[in-house]
């Protein structure tokens, strides 16, 4: 997955071409489609993003614009792009509208923080509905004061205590935040260290480590040996946003917005293969 835009000379590729069947198949565009990213596509691009209310509508084809085309119909024929969202408050309530706008798996929290945590009935209602569930352990982890070895020795503990009562099953993954932008230096210290802890407390367990963060702390902890899935934070500011976004297994897109409104308030998500550490529970009794 990569970023869409008019450049000179023009991107050319497959994905195009299947952006420009999409934009066809919603009247938008009436060039066959040819894989080159032109004026003309740019310009229905431009009427998508209007269409559905994306601002600024830019004609850059991004994360967020994806994501909502993934849900409205796109067919990506170079990976298997699957939309979904994540959120901080329990889904369980909204489970059929989640479906019916086309999401196809649920991010939630496993923290210290009982508010945030996705509760076995939580999870049971999600499976039950066809969603697949992709667990994330953060409690505040957005400064580099709160990444040290101990810490992660700690979250990895309560992670596994949380994942385990669950029953989240074997071989899925737990990811784990850094929900900030870490210099080189702090990543190859601090953050490493306490992914370091992470990677060696669930070793012993069933689960496999994900990263959340910055397109550079995704790529230095995943190189290091420490996390085998990555989830690119939606702050496109961050370091290496673009260069890692086409490896990360997972993009978040800015910016939130109110699924239910009032009700609630999502994180749009792309997972770029059906692997990516997601599970379902079976029925309860």
């Amino acid at each position: 997955m990569r970023q869409l835009r008019l450049e000179s000379p023009p991107l050319r590729g497959t994905d195009i071409k299947d952006w420009q069947t999409f934009l066809r198949t919603r009247q938008l565009l009436s060039d066959a489609p040819d894989g080159i990213f032109g004026a003309n596509t740019k310009r229905a691009s431009v009427d998508y993003q209007t269409q559905v209310g994306i601002l600024p509508a830019d004609g850059i084809v991004g994360p967020f614009t994806l994501a909502h085309a993934l849900q409205g119909g796109l067919v990506p024929t170079t990976e298997p792009l699957r939309p979904g969202l994540d959120a901080s408050a329990n889904c369980a309530p909204f489970a059929p509208q989640i479906v019916a706008a086309g999401f196809q798996f649920v991010v939630r929290y496993y923290s210290r923080f009982p508010s945030k945590v996705l509760s076995l009935a939580e999870a049971r209602t999600l499976s039950a509905a066809g969603l697949q569930l992709m667990t994330v352990y953060q409690d505040s982890n957005d400064r580099i004061e709160l990444f040290t070895a101990a810490l992660g020795v700690s979250q990895a503990a309560k992670a596994i205590q949380l994942a385990t009562a669950l029953g989240q099953p074997s071989g899925s993954a737990i990811y784990f935040a850094a929900d900030f932008d870490p210099s080189p230096v702090h990543v190859r210290g601090p953050v490493v260290q306490y992914f370091h802890a992470v990677h060696d407390a669930l070793a012993a367990s069933p689960f496999r480590v994900g990263v959340y963060g910055s397109g550079l702390t995704c790529r230095l902890v995943r190189d290091a040996g420490f996390a085998e899935f990555t989830w690119l934070s939606q702050s496109t500011g961050f370091r290496d946003y673009l260069s890692f976004l086409p490896q990360a297994n997972v993009v978040q897109a800015a910016p939130s917005r109110d699924l239910i409104k009032n009700k609630l308030n999502i994180d749009d998500d792309i997972a770029r293969s059906t692997g990516f550490g997601a599970f379902q529970l079976p029925p309860g009794p």
